[in-house]
């Protein structure tokens, strides 16, 4: 009688703890490199010796925004809508971020 009794309490051990915390409906926070980056969000790029420096200000419309933000990428559209650009962690030499006063 008890090794069915210990067999329903590992089972249901098992299955208890066999869901995860998170739910599949839930998106993660990012973190890294590319984590300052939200969709839609505007930036300026500008290449300094052969990489790119992408500068973000909050509330100021810049040269580009931020189409989609991969692991390991960045896509950004210009401000027309004429070209759009994948930029490689590999090739970003730095993000600005520029902050105002408060006043």
């Amino acid at each position: 009688m008890n090794h069915h009794l210990i067999a329903l309490y590992l089972s249901a051990f098992l299955i208890a703890t066999s869901f995860t915390g998170t739910s599949h409906g839930q998106e993660k926070a990012r973190k890294g490199f590319l984590s300052v980056f939200k969709d839609g969000q505007s930036v300026s790029v500008k290449e300094v010796a052969g990489r790119f420096e992408i500068t973000l200000m909050k509330d100021v419309k810049l040269g580009h925004h931020v189409v989609e933000i991969g692991p390991d990428y960045l896509v950004i559209e210009d401000i027309a809508g004429v070209t759009e650009t994948r930029i490689h962690v590999t090739s970003i030499k730095a993000i600005v971020r520029l902050k105002l006063p408060k006043e």
